[in-house]
């Protein structure tokens, strides 16, 4: 292959030295033909892509989407006995309201686009319109157009960003989208259109489904996705990440022709920001305690799907909210000796500091929160309040912690001496830390998931934490 691309380069040398000595004309003629004698060679793949879209289609129906644990949570923490309830934690003046429907910052052709904050501007990137989309004629028309535009410019300038902004399958799936969206079409089945093939030139598993008047974008992801239906293609899961389909609904889905790879929503590494940092106070005993976060991550994780709890409790901690508790410890830690104490410091940080609310009260749906979203939000449920919990222990105490998944409930298992209720973890049996049971201490279970085994969450292997956290473009 490597050999004969070098003696079509050799070719088209010594072609364009007797092309240029035969005058400009001629010189002209001899580069568009060799720019469309390379177009085809380059698109071959296309070729293929294209004839696939005019023949291979199937009608599939969505399936519901899955739901990791069906029973209810609380709708207020249980108190340990003798306990208090916690106290009214006053939120800094300036702390702004909950994120619920926000609207993007889009480019417009030609001019800066602001994503995490950053000013980035976009390549020209011209596209000609079909008016349907809502046929296998139409889509081909579609894909031809757009084939035939420079859209290798906006392709580079997607990978370049991706590396310069630390981004992962989120958040290049973001700026994609944000691209698509831009220019002098915001009709939303166009913009779909270009999302999937913009998608498709970067190599991930995207496919496009049809009915009628409209278009849905699917995409194959490596993690199974929560609470959005799903079409099973040849064995495979595609997610509507955009949830705009109902399970039971047929689409016609395209086929395809290559070995693309699948979305991976882990949270390996946070992107680049430039920081809006906000104060978050937290209660502990007659202290408040100053937490900062960045909200340029919280918008960056706004719709993120709801992936298995596993991927938020390997998640790293901002560098904003760690540098944060740090501060925050410093002033407390002098006043523990034991790490059992410490332990149970930490465990009323949360306990009294965070109001307690469902995910269905706050959001309307599950929705696990990263520490970042947990310190911008004003409740935090058992899940988030475990996922904050298990990463501050690691970060300041320096100790081994997992999730516990209880049915309807999550709490926390540490690596740590102490007296009082233990789970296993791998070999050993690790102290129970509830987060959520207000007033109780390390050692001490929940009543009503006394006796029950749960299912240890993140568990580590020979010494490290699970596969999730040991790379990739996820995140």
């Amino acid at each position: 292959m490597k050999a004969w691309l070098g003696m079509l380069l050799l070719v088209g040398l010594i072609d364009a030295s007797v092309a240029s000595s035969a005058g400009g004309d001629s010189f002209s003629q001899w580069k568009a033909a060799q720019q469309r004698a390379f177009q085809d060679q380059m698109t071959r793949r296309q070729q293929l892509f294209r004839n696939m879209l005019s023949e291979d289609w199937t009608a599939v129906t969505a399936e519901p989407g899955q739901v990791r644990d069906p029973l209810p949570k609380p709708f207020s923490p249980p108190v340990k006995d003798g306990g208090k309830k916690p106290l009214a934690v006053p939120l800094a003046d300036d702390m702004p309201e909950v994120i619920t429907d926000p609207v993007p910052l889009l480019p417009q052709q030609g001019k800066a686009l602001v994503f995490l904050g950053h000013s980035l501007l976009a390549p020209e990137w011209e596209w000609a319109t079909v008016s349907d989309y809502d046929s296998p004629k139409g889509l081909v028309r579609g894909y031809e157009r757009l084939t035939a535009t420079r859209y290798q410019d906006t392709v580079r300038w997607l990978r370049e960003q991706r590396q310069g902004l630390a981004l992962g399958d989120w958040g290049l799936w973001k700026l994609v989208q944000a691209i698509s969206e831009s220019g002098h079409s915001t009709d939303g089945m166009q913009a779909t259109v270009r999302q999937w093939f913009l998608l498709s030139e970067l190599g991930w598993d995207v496919r496009l489904g049809y009915r009628q008047s409209k278009v849905v974008l699917l995409a194959r992801t490596a993690q199974p996705v929560y609470g959005l239906a799903y079409y099973p293609v040849d064995g495979l899961a595609y997610y509507d990440l955009a949830d705009v389909i109902s399970a039971g609904e047929s689409l016609s889905i395209h086929g395809q022709v290559s070995d693309s790879q699948p979305v991976d929503f882990a949270f390996y590494r946070h992107p680049v920001t430039v920081p809006d940092l906000q104060e978050r106070l937290l209660r502990h005993g007659d202290e408040l305690l100053s937490l900062e976060f960045d909200r340029e991550l919280v918008r960056y994780y706004q719709g993120h799907p709801t992936v298995d709890l596993a991927f938020y409790f390997a998640a790293p901690l901002s560098e904003h909210v760690a540098q944060s508790l740090r501060a925050s410890w410093a002033r407390l830690e002098g006043r523990y000796t034991r790490p059992l104490d410490k332990l149970n410091a930490l465990m009323r940080l949360v306990q009294f500091g965070l109001p307690y609310e469902t995910d269905q009260e706050q959001f309307g749906r599950e929705y696990y929160q990263l520490p970042d979203e947990l310190l911008f939000h004003p409740a935090a449920d058992c899940e988030d309040r475990s996922i904050f919990l298990v990463q501050a222990l690691r970060l300041l105490l320096k100790v081994n912690a997992v999730g516990l998944l209880y049915p309807g409930h999550v709490a926390v298992a540490v690596d740590m001496p102490g007296e009082g209720d233990r789970q296993t973890v791998g070999r050993s049996a690790w102290l129970v830390a509830d987060p959520t049971y207000i007033g109780a201490l390390a050692g001490q279970t929940m009543p009503a998931f006394a006796g029950v085994i749960p299912e240890v969450i993140g568990a580590p292997v020979a010494g490290r934490w699970s596969s999730i956290t040991s790379g990739g473009a996820g995140g």
